[in-house]
């Protein structure tokens, strides 16, 4: 029996993918979407949305996150639930209203009017209320089948953030002018929002959002410090002064004791308001910027906000918890000792300098203390047990035991900061950079040579696949340097089309023939010959300044381009995309089947071909898929003709099987139709009287 290891990793935690659900989402988890506002009905139910069109609910206080809806042509400002089943959620452009929880979404027709939709309230199953720019209110009285524009009486200019009802007649309504403007209003009804009563102060700033206790006693909170009070259902307000804040949230679990939210940090009080304490801090992050919190239970409370925060506090704001998992630095670099531990660098600007260390495939991440105040520019995981770090102070630090222990050594003082690095194993390296540098290293980075040229230089990017062959990009020149004898001598190349020289970002060898180069055009280029000739291989729909490519194999590879993930698996004729909300930075490879992103605002994007440790590749092995890629059928054929087709599996990349038909028993080739799937990438998985054969597919 031929040996096959097909282990599929089994997850603790919600995947959220992006574009066709090859890359999962480690870090930020759950969500790197801005999150605008959230709902609890209990300590643990509850949602978040956001940007996107993020809906995530949770079952379990925020452990563990579902991803319910999203949309990139959609944002979601905010949610509103009556019971555990019927909730509704509005932002841009849209109304959605479930019935189970939230596990299906609908949209409501909502009526012909420009603006966003802020907020919503219901008071029971039927009634209920949507506020947003624009004077927008809309009303339902049959849970949202029809709802109406009511409330016109109002300037143009102004717009409401959030609304709340005591009952079926009496609510109140806040906002504010347009954007520029920092002037508040407050409108309250007393027949259902037919008819409205503008009781603004006269001091008064853009208010965000109000609240009620009881009929008569109410909150409200705004821009510039403004904290008001009702004690007569909202027309009548008194100031409470507690310090220059904008404020985004207050809630109040009774009479006496309340929080009001601020970018970073809650105050309280104990007393109805009458004192406050000094701000709690919430997230220690400079530019973190909260902007919603809710609370499902006595001492509960959720905030919510950009880059995908999501803290919580069970003691009433005193202390807290963040529940949102991994990054939101930008990462610059990433990579991995094996398939749990490794390393990114994230933007210079971190006071901690921005080397972070993950156990756990990249969903945390922690400073890594030996390296924490080194100010590493550049990196290179080179194998399981070798890494380097470029410092901006000359130094270049070296682990050979996966980072237990470092050693610290000097770099030609060449150049400020080195453009690139390659090291093509624990001893031979090379580091380039403008002015014609390239230096090189046989042992470790211990001493270094300098490869003189006659002519001037900018280099950027180099390849090397072992002490001599190699090959560096002369961006100014718009050329590919090319030595395989070390650098003693050198061949010069070019890449276009049509007359037209085109300019090189990035370069990549699978081996000492077969080689790829990106250019800023968008174009794809693949050479043969070593670099002697190159032939475009494929015209991508952007241009590109980063470019980043890298192949396994003669068939598969990926491209990254700004907010797209590139992947082929026939050569680079036909290539498919995953789709990011950031932008990507670096993509490191470990083995031919494991792989991770990095991105923008703490993005660490995880793909694996499901676990395959071993695959017997002899020639009475083969299975074929045609066509491939494909949209509707495909057939899959066994070599030998004969032999029989017992049962066949199709796997998404996430490991989860999507297709089964058991009981063939055919001989040759089996028709299957994949009209349903999803486009993407998948295995299919035969099985035959003496053994299991594997096989990859797209679906366009």
């Amino acid at each position: 029996m031929k040996k096959l290891v097909f282990a599929f990793f089994l997850l603790s935690f919600t995947v959220v993918a992006f574009g066709q659900m090859e890359w999962e989402i480690r870090s930020p988890y759950p969500t790197t979407n801005q999150l605008k506002g959230d709902f609890f009905l209990s300590d643990q139910t509850g949602w978040v949305v956001g940007f996107n069109g993020t809906i995530l609910h949770t079952t379990d206080g925020g452990t563990h996150w579902d991803l319910q809806h999203s949309n990139n042509t959609e944002s979601m400002w905010n949610i509103f639930f009556v019971d555990e089943h019927e909730g509704w959620a509005v932002g841009w452009s849209d109304i959605y209203h479930t019935t189970d929880a939230g596990q299906h979404w609908e949209k409501q027709v909502k009526p012909g009017w420009p603006g966003d939709m802020t907020d919503v309230y219901f008071i029971n199953h039927d009634t209920g209320w949507i506020v947003g720019t624009y004077k927008i209110v809309f009303k339902t009285t049959d849970g949202g089948e029809h709802w109406n524009r009511i409330m016109s009486n109002i300037n143009q200019d102004k717009g409401f953030y959030s609304v709340a009802f005591t009952d079926e007649l009496h609510g109140c309504a806040v906002g504010g002018t347009l954007p520029g403007d920092n002037i508040g209003y407050i409108m309250v009804t007393n027949d259902g929002g037919l008819t409205w009563t503008e009781t603004t102060p006269e001091e008064n700033s853009k208010y965000n959002k109000i609240t009620f206790l009881d009929a008569d006693t109410g909150w409200v909170c705004g821009e510039n410090g403004t904290l008001l009070k009702t004690t007569d259902g909202g027309y009548t307000w008194t100031h409470h002064d507690i310090g220059y804040y904008s404020f985004k949230g207050v809630h109040f679990f009774d009479h006496q004791r309340g929080v009001v939210l601020s970018r970073a940090s809650i105050i309280r009080t104990d007393d109805g308001g009458e004192t406050w304490g000094d701000p709690i801090d919430i997230d220690h992050n400079y530019f973190s910027t909260l902007r919603a919190f809710a609370s499902g239970a006595d001492n509960h409370l959720v905030a919510v906000g950009f880059d995908g925060l999501i803290t919580k506090s069970i003691d009433g704001g005193q202390t807290w918890e963040k529940m949102s998992k991994g990054l939101t630095q930008n990462i610059k670099q990433i990579g991995f000792f094996n398939d749990t531990e490794g390393y990114a660098i994230t933007n210079l600007t971190v006071a901690t300098g921005g080397v972070m260390h993950t156990l756990d495939k990249g969903i945390s991440w922690t400073v890594d203390t030996l390296n924490a105040y080194n100010r590493i520019y550049r990196m290179q995981v080179v194998d399981a047990n070798t890494c380097f770090f470029l410092r901006v102070d000359g130094k270049i630090v070296k682990s050979v035991d996966a980072g237990v222990s470092w050693s610290n050594s000097d770099v030609p003082n060449l150049s400020m900061r080195y453009a690139d690095m390659q090291f093509v194993n624990n001893q031979v390296g090379y580091l380039c950079d403008d002015s014609s540098i390239l230096v090189k290293t046989i042992d470790g980075g211990t001493s270094w040579s300098q490869v003189s040229f006659e002519q001037d230089y900018n280099f950027t990017n180099l390849f090397f696949l072992d002490e001599n062959k190699g090959w560096v990009i002369d961006y100014d020149g718009k050329q590919i340097l090319r030595t395989v004898d070390g650098g003693d001598t050198w061949q010069f190349s070019t890449v276009g089309e049509d007359g037209v020289i085109y300019q090189p970002v990035d370069v990549f060898f699978l081996n000492e023939n077969e080689g790829y180069v990106s250019t800023k055009e968008g174009v794809l280029f693949k050479s043969t010959n070593g670099g002697n000739s190159w032939d475009k291989l494929y015209a991508f729909d952007e241009e590109s300044y980063l470019g980043k490519v890298h192949f396994v194999s003669d068939q598969e590879g990926w491209y990254l381009s700004q907010k797209t993930a590139w992947h082929t698996i026939d050569g680079g004729l036909t290539w498919y995309s995953s789709q990011f909300d950031v932008f990507l930075n670096d993509l490191y490879f470990l083995n031919d089947h494991q792989g991770w992103l990095a991105g923008n605002t703490g993005l660490v994007a995880w793909y694996s071909f499901v676990g395959i440790d071993e695959v017997n590749k002899s020639n009475d092995d083969i299975l074929s898929i045609s066509p491939n890629p494909a949209t509707d059928v495909i057939t899959v054929s066994l070599s030998n003709k004969s032999e029989r087709l017992l049962s066949l599996e199709v796997y998404n990349m996430l490991g989860r099987r999507v297709i089964n038909i058991e009981g063939l028993s055919i001989s040759g080739s089996y028709k299957l139709d994949i009209n349903k799937l999803q486009p993407g990438t998948y295995i299919v998985k035969v099985s035959t009287p003496s053994d299991k054969r594997l096989a990859k597919f797209v679906v366009q």
